[in-house]
């Protein structure tokens, strides 16, 4: 028997915010967590925000992997990954439930550290 008791995710639109579409960036991500995690599921979610006063949508891809050990580099490449290739204000990260959102102002490699260290306690 295999007990992986930590589940990760990240969100990855489908397009960019111009319509364009993110497939290869899908892949790469997917690619990425199977290579360093084992496998993926990957399910379509619906996102809504507000700003000024307009409500958005995106059409999005919830990449997770089930994991023994959590693996903060990983998991920061296909964030920057999301952030920078599918040209985003932010992405979301989730770690055993709970939800991050990190923009490009973030260090999102030490501040995973961080989380990590406290979901491990």
């Amino acid at each position: 028997m295999i007990k992986l008791q930590n589940q990760v995710s990240v969100i990855v639109p489908k397009k960019t915010n111009d319509g364009r579409s993110t497939k290869s960036v899908i892949n790469k991500v997917n690619k990425l967590f199977c290579l360093n995690f084992g496998g993926t599921s990957i399910l379509e979610v619906s996102g809504y925000w507000v700003n000024n006063g307009k409500v958005y949508h995106d059409n999005n891809l919830k990449i997770i992997s089930n994991v023994e050990n959590i693996d903060v580099e990983t998991i920061a490449e296909a964030a920057n990954m999301v952030l920078i290739e599918c040209e985003q204000l932010a992405v979301s990260v989730e770690i055993n439930g709970a939800l991050y959102i990190f923009d490009t102002s973030d260090s999102i490699a030490e501040e995973l550290e961080e989380i990590v260290m406290e979901v491990e306690k």
